[in-house]
């Protein structure tokens, strides 16, 4: 029995100052994340009842977006690469 209460004793003198550290380091970690939360953007605003599941379409709707190899422009001037070639007159 006495093994047992030194043993206790021991990991007792060892996680004290252990779990004090982690209380003061997690609160100071809270602390600036709270911080960074004021500077953030606020969330968009939900624009209404949405459809069952719509989160977790929007979810994979933009991995696939992330993910895709080709990427439509609308604003790309014509003739890009793969545009059929012009039939006007070359000077």
């Amino acid at each position: 029995m006495r093994k047992l209460a030194l043993l206790l004793a021991a990991a007792l003198v060892v996680s004290a100052p252990l779990a004090a550290t982690m209380t003061t380091d997690s609160y100071a970690a809270a602390k600036a994340k709270k911080a960074a939360a004021k500077k953030a953007a606020p969330a968009p605003k939900d624009t209404g009842p949405q459809p069952p599941f719509q989160q977790v379409f929007n979810a994979v709707n933009d991995l696939g977006g992330q993910f895709a190899t080709y990427r439509h422009d609308p604003n790309a001037p014509a003739g890009g690469k793969g545009a059929p070639a012009s039939k006007g007159k070359k000077k």
